[in-house]
């Protein structure tokens, strides 16, 4: 209901009428509610559903208009994405009987052109573009290598899995590869650049007696740690790179030395993604729909400049419409719904005239508000979700059992949701007779009205010139004719029943905005179920009707109504869309308003458990870019490792965004003698050890080959990991190498190989669709995005961190709330180290998080 409410901050489209009084069929994210709402460049798909149309020009389309005499071009993004959705009622357990459905379609308007993507790779493109041959660097590409420190990226191996890499792809690199399976050849290149010529042949040698056949001139390099590559053919020359074993290469010639000719490499697929490309600059119906979910990347917020607006500003038009039989579709939900269980009924109705008492601060359980104390009516219907009341503080609900001499009741604080009849939202509580107030379920569709809308586009801006005195006596005498068949058609007239509150029988934008700040207000609006002809059907007759009510004619013509028309026809698609989709080609159409829609059908599950703006919270600054990639993973985990309460989501969010602010990393293990020995060398890590004399405070050393064999471990990530985690977590002794391999990885690091092996268990088990084994593909975790972001909430399981919350809250509970984040810290990373920013950062998701769950 607050993102209901908060539309009215919209500069312009409103659900049903503009600012300009023509009819709107969706509403409007703008410059007018980006500081209220949680808003974003990224533009996301509403519903499970797919992919039927679209329009991406690489340049926005502008408009000449006439200011102060000087031409000015405006420009006008009509790029738009059409999906397709089915909206279905629950089956009934035990019945065969078909649940009723409705298709639906969501449209978004405005969006971003083609050149903002072409021209920055790290703008996530949308999956239903198509894919080129040409792959890039994810932007989320995390991995490192020790030849270029402080660089990220993807890692090339000169073999088809994870080892020793050659080298670091940067984000954003082009390139082509071949083959099947996880990892796969590079084409058009024979080896690593840093071996190249200038002719583009590759320079070096390599010692023949390291390499084993494989066919032909094709050998695999066989040794412990890495094979040199020499400038000539001889052991003393230059070193020009090292090889890992298992690097597969080509040689030519004979002799103890061969011609380096080749070296296969490799990469991590999924750490690519295509170059997809929209087909730009005309409109596309897909012959075959693509599958779209939930929260899947629509595009991004383009630029939209009006005629009279100074500068361009982003826009978002969304709608939502339906060409399928609303009423048939209603009254069949409706005996549905009837057959539902009552777990079903999830929105409480309080009527018109329910009793509002003002809070007394002893109210409490001891002391409830009577029903017989002051109270003022309520002036308006008002459905309220159950999550809303779930959500409510204990301070905010008190539960009346049932007694011989009273009936069961349920008081609720309800603050700024109902209205009084004077215009004023109400504070204080409301009750709720167990049994006696309804709750009802969203497929009875109460409080929905379906209106069949016969206003011309004429007739309206009539009505709508009157009500502002835009015309003269003598414009009055021509057009109120007109105006009066607007206003006392069945749109108008149910809009005057909402909020025509003065009482003029005249209908401003100003009242309309006004009205949306009042909860019942905004959601009966939300509930008009219209039936008119799309605004994106272009017919020129109907436009040109305008003509005389704007005072265009002939001898004095308005040039920048012109041009408004020429924008209008430019902008419009449906007559070229309807015929591919299964729309009607007069396009008259249910329209519905979509946050109204999403608010009561969207199920649990689909809903975002994390948000951008909790993500900002967390890390103000994280990248935009990188919120939206990393979003889907962490809403996705989120549900799947049941981090889904405010509690448990404040942590976890509070945790990560100080422990990594949410990027995926791999463990440092390139130390200097001394930062390595006071890291590993001593019992109680670095609080052991004494910086004064490079030495433990206690013995014996608890890894003394760090002071006798500096040179081993020392800016030799390999061979420190492979000490230090030896025989620990599951991990072989030091000559395994495991201790590396399964060094610390993720957004909270995961280490050691017996937590790779439950990841993988746990991994399966949640998500049995995408098999891994991360024992055998480590680097998985830091390759690709999701299975860094899962392995902290595989790691959040294992430590059974949500009992462990819960189990700290129950005992510190809010006076000790300090100590409760205290208690979740020490999980974490042993301490409490940065713990007051770990509190801080707790309180404000919190409170964040407990508004939208109320929302």
């Amino acid at each position: 209901m607050l993102q209901l409410t908060q539309l009215a901050k919209a500069a312009a489209g409103y659900y049903p009428l503009g600012r300009n009084g023509l009819w709107h069929g969706g509403v409007h994210f703008d410059s007018g509610t980006a500081g209220t709402l949680e808003q974003q460049s990224s533009v996301h798909c509403l519903a499970d559903g797919e992919v039927v149309a679209y329009r991406i020009d690489e340049h926005s389309p502008t408009t000449t208009y006439f200011v102060d005499e000087l031409c000015v071009q405006k420009p006008f993004s009509r790029n738009f994405v059409l999906v397709r959705h089915r909206l279905e009622a629950p089956k009934i357990e035990g019945s065969t009987d078909v649940p009723p459905s409705l298709i639906f379609y969501s449209l978004y308007m405005h969006l971003q052109d083609w050149a903002v993507y072409r021209d920055d790779v790290s703008v996530p493109r949308p999956a239903f573009w198509s894919d080129s041959e040409t792959r890039r660097v994810k932007a989320t590409a995390r991995e490192v290598h020790t030849r270029f420190p402080g660089e990220r990226g993807v890692r090339v191996y000169g073999q088809p899995r994870s080892a020793d890499a050659l080298l670091l792809l940067p984000p954003g690199a082009q390139v082509t590869v071949s083959g099947e399976g996880e990892y796969r050849k590079l084409k058009n290149t024979n080896g690593p650049d840093i071996l190249k010529n200038a002719d583009g042949s590759l320079r070096g040698y390599i010692s023949f007696e390291h390499l084993e056949l494989i066919a032909g001139d094709e050998y695999r390099v066989e040794v412990n740690f890495t094979l040199n590559v020499r400038a000539e053919a001889n052991a003393h020359s230059q070193r020009l790179m090292q090889l890992p074993d298992g690097t597969e290469v080509v040689v030519s010639g004979e002799g103890t030395f061969r011609k380096l000719e080749w070296v296969n490499q490799y990469v991590h697929f999924g750490s690519l993604e295509g170059d997809r490309e929209p087909m730009a600059d005309r409109i596309v119906v897909l012959d075959q729909p693509i599958a779209i979910k939930a929260g899947d990347l629509i595009g991004h917020v383009g630029e939209y400049q009006g005629n009279r607006s100074e500068h361009p500003e982003k826009k978002l038009h969304l709608e939502v419409f339906s060409a399928d039989r609303m009423a048939p579709f209603i009254e069949a939900s409706r005996a549905w719904a009837q057959r539902l269980p009552a777990t079903g009924n999830t929105w409480l109705k309080l009527a018109k005239g329910t009793a509002v008492v003002a809070h007394q601060e002893r109210f409490s359980a001891q002391h409830p508000p009577s029903p017989s104390a002051v109270s003022t009516p309520c002036d308006a219907d008002l459905w309220v979700p159950k999550s809303l009341i779930d959500g409510l503080s204990a301070e905010n609900k008190i539960v009346i059992t049932a007694m011989a001499e009273r009936k069961a009741c349920n008081w609720y604080q309800l603050d700024g949701l109902l209205h009084g009849a004077n215009g004023k939202l109400l504070e204080g509580w409301v009750r709720e007779e167990v049994g006696v107030t309804p709750w009802v379920n969203p497929w009875s569709w109460e409080g929905y009205d379906v209106i069949f809308n016969y206003d011309s586009p004429r007739q309206t801006l009539a009505s709508f010139f009157r009500a502002v005195g835009r015309f003269s006596e003598e414009q009055l005498e021509r057009q109120g004719r007109l105006a009066d068949l607007s206003d006392t058609g069945p749109m108008k007239s149910r809009l005057y029943d909402i909020i025509d509150r003065d009482r003029n029988g005249h209908i401003t934008a100003e009242e309309l905005n006004d009205a949306m700040k009042f909860p019942a207000h905004v959601q009966s609006l939300s509930q008009l179920i219209i039936h008119y002809e799309s605004e994106w059907r272009y017919e020129p007759h109907k436009w040109d009707a305008l003509d005389e009510v704007i005072g265009h004619s002939g001898s004095t013509p308005l040039l920048n109504w012109l041009a408004e028309k020429e924008r209008i026809k430019e902008i419009s698609w449906w007559n070229e869309v309807a015929p591919g989709v299964g729309l009607p080609a007069h396009g008259q159409v249910y329209h519905l308003h979509p946050v109204g829609l999403l608010s009561r059908f969207v199920e649990d599950s689909k809903l975002q458990l994390i948000t951008f703006a909790m993500l900002k919270k967390a890390k103000p600054s994280i990248a935009d870019s990188y919120c939206d990639a990393i979003l889907p993973y962490l809403n996705k985990y989120a549900a799947l490792y049941e981090v889904n309460t405010p509690l448990r989501i404040s942590h976890f969010l509070a945790q990560v965004g100080h422990e990594s602010g949410f990027k995926v990393r791999e463990e440092n293990l390139n130390y200097t003698p001394v930062r390595m020995r006071k890291i590993f060398g001593c019992r109680n890590n670095e609080s052991g050890y004494d910086d004064s004399r490079d030495e433990c405070i206690s013995f014996p050393r608890l890894r003394p080959k760090l002071w006798s064999e500096p040179s081993t471990y020392a800016n030799n990530p390999i061979n420190l990991g492979s000490y230090v985690y030896a025989n620990r977590n599951g991990n072989g002794d030091e000559a395994s190498r495991e201790g590396y391999k399964y060094r610390g990885r993720g957004i909270i690091q995961l280490t050691g190989k017996n937590n790779y092996r439950e990841y993988s268990r746990i991994h399966n088990q949640k998500d049995p669709s995408d098999p891994r084994d991360f024992l055998d593909s480590p680097d998985l975790i830091v390759s690709d995005l999701k299975y860094g972001v899962e392995s902290a909430f595989v790691w959040w399981s294992m430590s059974g961190m949500n009992d462990w919350i819960a189990r700290s809250y129950a005992v510190r509970a809010e006076a000790e709330i300090v100590e409760h984040v205290a208690d979740v810290s020490r999980r974490v990373n042993g301490g409490a180290i940065g713990l007051k920013e770990r509190v801080r950062l707790f309180n404000e998701l919190r409170r964040m998080i407990e508004l939208e769950s109320s929302l």
